[in-house]
Parts: C-alpha cells; sequence; structure tokens
C-alpha cells in the first residue's frame, strides 16, 4: 500500500461525537416514539431506559473491540479476527449492508412523513432526491461529510431542545405528573415496557457506524471507544427526557397513532 493510498485522518473526538449522536438520533426519537408509547403507554420513558441498558452491552463491546482492531471494516474485522472465517466475515458484511438499507429506508420514510406536513410533494421525488444527495456527500469526503452531520446533528438537537422548552413552557411536567410515570409492580404493565424496550432498541442503532470510519479518526484507540459511550449517553438523557415530554403531552395512544 503506497502512502498516497491511505485515509486521511480528520475526524476528531467532538466531530465523531457529533456524527454519532446524529447517526443515533436519526433512527430514534423523531421516528419511534409513537410506536414505543403505543407498546408501553404512559411508561414509555421506562421504554427507552430498558433500551438503553441493552444497547450499553453491544457499545461497550464496540468500544472494546474499536480499541484492538481500528480499522474500517468494523463488524466483518472483528469476526474475522475472533472466529478466524472469511466466509462468516463476509456474510457478517452482507448483514450489515443491509441492515444500512433498511435502517435508512425507515429514516428516509420518516422524512417524508415529516415534510409532507409542509409541502405536498410525491413521495417518489423526495426520495430520489434525498437519497442522491446523501451519495453525492459522501462521494465528496469524510471531512464534508462527518461536518454536514455535525451540523444536521444540532438542528436535530435544537428541535427536541425546542420540544422540552415548549412543554416547560406550558407547564406540564410537575411532580405529580412525573409520579404518574412510575410503572406500578404488575407484570402486565412490565410486559409492555420490555415490548416497547424491544421497538426503542432500534432507537440505539447508529453508535456502531463509529468504528466504519476508524481509519480515519484521529488516535482510533483512545478516541472510538470515547466517542461511542459519549454517543450513548447523550442519545439517552435526549431520549428519556423528549419521551417525558410526550407522554406528558399527547396521550400515548393518539402518538401511537401518528406516521
Amino acid at each position: 500500500m503506497t502512502e498516497q493510498s491511505l485515509l486521511q485522518r480528520r475526524v476528531s473526538l467532538p466531530l465523531l461525537v457529533f456524527y454519532g449522536v446524529g447517526t443515533i438520533l436519526g433512527a430514534g426519537i423523531y421516528v419511534l416514539v409513537g410506536k414505543v408509547a403505543g407498546a408501553a403507554g404512559m411508561y414509555a420513558p421506562f421504554a427507552f431506559l430498558v433500551a438503553t441498558v441493552l444497547a450499553a452491552f453491544s457499545a461497550l463491546s464496540y468500544a472494546e473491540l474499536a480499541a484492538r482492531f481500528p480499522k474500517s471494516a468494523g463488524e466483518a474485522l472483528y469476526v474475522a479476527e475472533g472466529l478466524r472465517s472469511r466466509f462468516l466475515a463476509r456474510l457478517m458484511g452482507l448483514m450489515i449492508a443491509a441492515v444500512g438499507i433498511v435502517s435508512s429506508a425507515t429514516m428516509i420514510q420518516g422524512f417524508v412523513g415529516y415534510l409532507h406536513v409542509f409541502i405536498a410533494v410525491p413521495d417518489v421525488v423526495i426520495v430520489v432526491a434525498l437519497v442522491a444527495a446523501m451519495a453525492a456527500l459522501t462521494i465528496w469526503g469524510i471531512g464534508q461529510s462527518v461536518w454536514v452531520a455535525s451540523a444536521m446533528t444540532l438542528v436535530e438537537i435544537a428541535g427536541l431542545l425546542v420540544i422540552l422548552w415548549v412543554t416547560g413552557a406550558h407547564g406540564v411536567v410537575t411532580a405529580p405528573a412525573l409520579h404518574a410515570l412510575l410503572p406500578p409492580p404488575e407484570f402486565a404493565t412490565w410486559v409492555g415496557i420490555f415490548a416497547g424496550g424491544y421497538l426503542a432498541f432500534y432507537a440505539f442503532i447508529g453508535f456502531e457506524d463509529i468504528v466504519k470510519i476508524a481509519e480515519e479518526v484521529h488516535r482510533p484507540r483512545r478516541t472510538l471507544p470515547r466517542a461511542i459511550l459519549w454517543s450513548l449517553g447523550v442519545t439517552t438523557v435526549l431520549y428519556a427526557a423528549v419521551s417525558v415530554a410526550a407522554v406528558l403531552t399527547v396521550a400515548p395512544d393518539r402518538l401511537a397513532q401518528s406516521g
């Protein structure tokens, strides 16, 4: 491999955290809060906390593996190194590609639904334009992609903070209201919470994308684990706060009907 063919290490820890938070949020609270509330009811915040615990096991594993093998192949590399099987590594790569396709389709569908609130545009036009724009950005370069992702992350977070501000301004969050969110020790209630947690786990998909740009990160053995944990922590706080605001503002059955 020549020096010219090496990837450029242009991504710092703050940029990587913004990138990680952005990839997690994009598949999370904006799309899934209604479905989680439909399963867990008023206890949707606990469903997100259950999903956090489940995601933490994977996140810690990724952090350890990323520090040991700071290469951009990610999961396929981990399988190859751990199981010494080229076939399983290729299978893992194909599965990750499939997950990326499904996740992207889900997020684009959510974007289409939100855009229809403001303007009436045929779905196919929105989808083709969005996919083309993202492909062009990816081809442009990792530095530009991460900066754009960071900017979009700030917009996403700003939208969530506006929700929290409006909720607080209307006095929705009170001590009695928060007390009503504490789930009783009933089997049926916790079945709903864990069902919601199963759905909410999807909201944390995205932190694993951090390891896929390992060879473009400054000091990857140190930066990658820290970025993964910071991203998970930030999104957990946002998910918990916004899910509380959502179920206290809109009835869970109405949230569940939202597309």
